[in-house]
């Protein structure tokens, strides 16, 4: 009975150490210590973008990994149904509302509001659309990269 135990044991380790490895190959060497400021912030924007704004807060959004962005939507802007490659996208409405709905055509009784520390999924492939209103909003993602945008419907 004991050999079984120190099998399962030795099993569990391999597993451990495996996983390690395929987060460790996968994701690089983890995020280095980090702190920044509003101030510090590097913004960058896309005229192909309706005038987002982003800022890349850690990792990198073209590459295989987790990375964290700011994104300034400016005010009254309509962002039409879309979709991302990169995977788990997480939001979190930092400040303003946002009107966010799903499908592949925009509909606006699809909407909801959603006020500065409201959070929502982009999953992965799936469809999506946005209304700012007249103050704009500021959002954090949290994703898992390649990133990039498919624009869908009408």
């Amino acid at each position: 009975m004991k050999k079984i135990g120190y099998i399962a044991a030795f099993a569990a380790g391999v597993i451990v150490c495996a996983g390690s490895i395929y987060i460790k190959t996968t994701f690089g060497k983890g995020l280095p210590a980090m702190r920044i400021t509003p101030a510090e912030m590097v913004w960058n924007a896309d005229p192909k973008l309706h005038g987002l704004k982003t800022a890349v807060l850690a990792g990198d959004p073209d590459a295989t990994g987790p990375f964290a962005e700011r994104i300034v939507i400016p005010p009254n802007t309509q962002l039409p149904p879309h979709s991302h490659k990169s995977r788990n996208r997480m939001v979190t409405v930092v400040s303003g509302t946002i009107y966010f709905g799903y499908g592949d055509n925009f509909d606006k009784n699809g909407l909801k509001a959603l006020p500065a520390g409201s959070f929502f999924t982009e999953p992965d492939g799936k469809p999506h659309y946005a209304v700012t209103g007249k103050d704009g909003v500021v959002l954090q993602l949290d994703a898992i990269g390649p990133d990039g945008t498919k624009y869908t419907g009408k």
